[in-house]
Parts: C-alpha cells; structure tokens; sequence
C-alpha cells in the first residue's frame, strides 16, 4: 500500500510566537517499533494517530532482534515459572506486580500479534505434543469458562535461552524474529486509514501547556513541524546503546525519549541500569558493524571458549553459558583482561550442521561475509552495549509523571526487567505494555487523564540530583557534531561499562561536561550528552554491584538496596524546554 500523506489531518495557523505550522491529531506517537505499533493498531479506529519515526518505517531495534520472544505457552510451562526467571535474572529490583502483568498477559498478546499476521516457525508435527499445550490458557470458551484449543497458537517451535527454565522464546525465519514482527505489524498499519505516518522526522521537544503534555515539536525533513494531540503523546523512540563505543544498537539509539521527557518534565529512573550482551561479532577488520549473535545461539548448546580454548563459564555460574546475561558478559570481560584478547569464541562445532544452518541462517550469512563459518569455525565474539533496563518512569498502563505522556518500550522503565533484562522479554514487554498504552488512553477521558498520577515503585526510589548537568547549545543549522560523539562514546565505552569505579565516574562526568560546552551541537548529539551525564551520575549513586551495574570499588550487592529504584525527579513542566538556534525554514500548509 502507497505512503499516505499528512495532508488529511488537521492543519491549524501558527500558534503565538511560533512559526511552525501545527498538525492536529488525537495521539500522537514517537517511534516505530514493536511498543509504537502496538499502541497504535490497538487504538480504536477511528481515533486519528500520527506516527512519528526517525527513519524509515521498519528501521528500528525490533527489526534486529534476533532470538525471539518469550511466552509461557508450553505444556510444562506457566506465568509462575517465566515470572520467577524474570525475577531472579533482575537481581532484586523487578517490580513483580509490572513482571506478573507481562507473563500473564503475554499469551494473549501473542494470539494478537499472530492474529496480525506475525508467522512464527513452526516444529515438525511429531514434535508438537512435546512442546505446546492443546489447551492455552489465555483462550476460553465464551460459556461457561472451559478452556479451549486454539490452532492459531499451537505447534510453534520453542527455544531456550539463557536464564530460562523451560522453552518459551518463539521464533521466526531461524534467527530474525524482529523483522518479522516489524513487516507483519507494519503492513497491518499501512492499513488503518485514520493513521497517519511521518518519516524520516525526529522530536526535538515535547510542548507541554498547563502542565500537560499537548504535543510535539518535529523536525521532518529539514523544517519545524509541530503535531498537537488531543489526547495523548506516547514516546516509543527506543534506547541509549549508541551512548556507547561497541554496540548491537542502530544509529537512531540515541537516548532522544530520555531528553525529550526530562526537559518536559517527566521523571525517569534506574539510568545506570545498560545491559551488555555478551555475545556481539567481532570482525577480523576494524569495522564499525557490531553485529549481535543472539542469546539463542547458547540456548541451543554453543560453547564459550578463551583465548587458549578452554570452556570457562563454569568456573563463574553453574548454569555456564546459560547463566544471566549480566554474568556472561563480565565472565567474557574478565577472561579478556586476563589473556589480553580481543575476543572469546563461540563454539558450535559439536552442533549437527544442519541444525545449525536452518536455525540461524541470518547469523550464518553475517559470519560468512567476514569469512567464518558459523558451524565449523570459532567466531569470536565480546560484549557490546545492548539494552536500557532504566527509562522514563511509567506505571502499568505506562502513564509517566506528566499528565497526557506516555511511554512504552525501551525508552520506558515500567520496571519489569530490573536490574539485568532476561533474554527476550524486551520484545514481549513493548508489545504488552504498547497493548496496554492503547486501552488506558481509549478509556479515559482527557480530565481524568490530566488529574491521575502514577502509582508506581518506581517512583519511590533515592532521588538523584542533576542540577549539576551541562546543556548544550543547539543549532539546527550544522551537521552532527561527530568528534564530540566520538569522544562521547570512548569516555562511556572506558568508564562507564561493565566495571564501574568513582574515580572512573566522576572523571566521566568532567568529561562530559567540558564536551557539553565545547560549542554548538546537533539536536541529537545534545541527547546524547544529556543521557550521558545523567547515565553516570546515576551510576556514581549506586554504591553497589547490582544486575548490570557493577562497581569494582563496591563489587558486591547491598540487602538495604534490594529493591530501591534511582529516581531522577521531574523538573516542573516545561521549565527545562530547549530553544534551538538556526535558519528558519518551516513547513508550508
């Protein structure tokens, strides 16, 4: 279906002192992802939706997700298990009321989006029974409660992976899951007539009047748009892994959500929290692709191997390579300063091959084209940035602090991953919580929406003070500040990783600050630097070593800390909202 225009909404004049003409609409949503596009075709019809996306449509962190997303849908498996390998991978700081929701609503969930047209692989018919219940316990018979067989949902292939009692990760095309979720949902989008999409255009700010979100103020395609929405505006923009010198991320990571809601005047929380995925290609060449080789990859058996050869996960958690992300990657990281390496290896050569090669043919091609073969050869691999566990501070219907804002996704912190995300919940939580989004904002009224505030654990954690942090000047006008970025990333890459220490933390953020003041910067560049700082002054409050937070100078977990979000209170609304700097060149009506 053809691209639809933005010229069906509503045009409105100039607000006073603005230039840029306004778009009107009922909601408003920024980012494209699995969240955005589930609160969008979860939204009724008729309400008028625009879509905002940094690139393309389909150009987001869902389309590289690789391993899957979990579901407590197997026949020896239930919400109570996925919930306690949820809780236990978030080393103490899951809100288990958020992490409930998610495992108990993730079955339905999955009918929706296969009912969307999302294929999922499929296990061979004489495996079935072994793996999928004939009877789902989302689904129930209109009368009389009975549970009843859904074809829709039995026969799917389950894989395990890392901290998983049971096999719950669905899958599709082997190994590109996310692409497939993407194109289903994008294509189900293209068909709703009241939404309208906007691409290649980022937020620049959130516009918030009386203390409630109202809008956004866009910059599509080098000129000021302003969307105003009547009832709600939802950040889905994604996370912060561009922060960081080796990254899984696409270039769009860059911590926009985290910017846009702090300025406005929304709280965020738990921002030391990054996951780094322990198992990211390393090219023989100096290449600038971090290519992720997905947690499935060990939940099907492949070996981690050092420098000399040895398998050593065991010598740091019993369940070795299926051991929490968080552990694998400091277990990679120290066997690297140990043997002065480069990388670790991955192991599959005591695979069947054609296991291999029909379960990861996306890995497969990826390893070729730097000369490996994924089945035969050891593939060298090392950790790498890859997942926000903190974010703007939501509650369960993912309402922020600021009255008509939402948030949903990465960009969010509803709470469910704590302290170390297990592996593939992220695709699972944008879709629940997006589903969610969608019937909070379709059920209230504006007035209720406007006087309701979250209720969240989240929300009661240490405060942690930003007053301290340095704003960039922003121009429009200028291309990105790309040696500012650089050095960004090498001070976040060098200090603010997998291990952590004061001195490190606190030269980090001098650092960042004298980058802050070096001049003018793009909108984007200003996020990262604000994200920056915020990300390290929220690491240097947590005297402790927690999930992916590890701190060498306090390496072990503190019990009065156990369940104690970081808070970064919000500013008053709007108090924080940035003027950028530049020629004027504007969207015409």
């Amino acid at each position: 279906m053809a691209r639809r225009p933005i010229s069906h909404l509503s045009v409105a004049k100039p607000e006073s002192g603005s230039d840029a003409p306004a778009l009107a609409c009922d909601v408003a949503i920024i980012g494209g992802g699995i969240a955005g596009l589930s609160v969008a075709l979860n939204l009724p019809s008729e309400l008028r939706v625009v879509l905002v996306t940094k690139h393309t449509l389909g150009e987001s962190n869902t389309r590289y997700a690789q391993g899957g997303l979990a579901a407590p849908i197997g026949l020896d498996d239930s919400p109570r298990l996925h919930l306690t390998d949820t809780v236990v991978a978030g080393a103490g700081l899951v809100d288990e009321d958020a992490a409930r929701i998610l495992v108990d609503e993730a079955g339905e969930s999955v009918h929706w989006l296969i009912e969307a047209g999302t294929r999922f692989d499929r296990r061979a018919q004489e495996h079935t029974e072994s793996h999928m219940s004939h009877t789902l316990p989302w689904k129930q018979a209109a009368e009389g409660g009975d549970r009843r067989t859904d074809d829709l949902a039995t026969g799917y292939d389950l894989a395990r992976e890392a901290a998983h009692s049971r096999r719950r990760v669905l899958h599709a095309q082997g190994d590109a899951t996310g692409a497939e979720i993407e194109r289903a949902l994008v294509q189900a989008l293209r068909e709703r007539p009241a939404v309208s999409i906007l691409e290649d255009t980022s937020a620049l700010d959130l516009l918030v009047e009386d203390g409630t979100c109202t809008g956004a103020e866009l910059w599509h395609r080098e000129r000021r748009l302003r969307v105003t929405a009547r009832l709600a505006v939802v950040l889905a923009n994604g996370g912060a892994g561009q922060l960081w010198k080796r990254t899984s991320n696409p270039k769009g990571a860059t911590a926009d959500g985290l910017a846009l809601a702090f300025r406005a005047g929304a709280a965020l929380a738990d921002l030391e929290f990054m996951q780094f995925h322990p198992t990211v290609l390393v090219p023989p060449e100096d290449s600038s692709e971090a290519f992720l080789v997905s947690e499935a990859v060990r939940g099907e058996g492949a070996y981690l191997r050092n420098l000399v050869g040895d398998r050593f996960m065991f010598r740091y958690h019993p369940d070795a390579e299926l051991a929490p992300r968080d552990v694998v990657a400091r277990a990679i990281q120290s066997e690297l300063l140990a043997d002065g390496a480069v990388s670790a290896f991955l192991d599959l050569r005591h695979l069947p091959e054609s296991e291999v090669r029909h379960r990861f043919p996306t890995i497969g091609a990826v390893c070729r084209r730097y000369g490996f073969d994924l089945a035969h050869d050891l593939i060298p691999v090392a950790p790498a940035a890859h997942y926000f566990m903190g974010g703007v501070a939501v509650d369960t219907t993912a309402r922020t602090t600021l009255p008509h804002l939402y948030a949903v996704g990465e960009v969010a912190c509803t709470g469910v991953h704590g302290a170390n995300r297990l592996a593939s919940n992220s695709l699972l939580e944008g879709l629940v919580f997006g589903r969610r989004a969608a019937r909070a904002i379709a059920a209230e009224s504006v007035r209720t929406l406007a006087q309701r505030w979250p209720e969240s654990p989240v929300l009661t954690g240490a405060a942690v003070d930003l007053t301290g942090l340095v704003e960039p000047q922003v121009r429009l006008d200028i291309s990105v500040a790309a040696q500012v970025r650089d050095n960004l990333r090498r001070v976040m890459w060098e200090r603010v990783a997998l291990a952590r220490n004061a001195s490190g933390l606190r030269s980090a953020v001098e650092a960042l600050r004298q980058l802050a003041v070096q001049g003018p910067v793009d909108f984007e560049t200003a996020n990262m630097l604000f994200a920056a700082q915020a990300i390290t002054t929220c690491a240097l409050a947590r005297n402790e070593s927690r999930g992916a937070h590890y701190r060498a100078d306090f390496p072990a977990s503190d019990p009065l800390l156990a369940g104690r979000h970081t808070l970064v209170p919000a500013r008053p609304a709007g108090a924080a909202q940035r003027h950028s700097e530049g020629p004027a060149t504007y969207v015409h009506a």
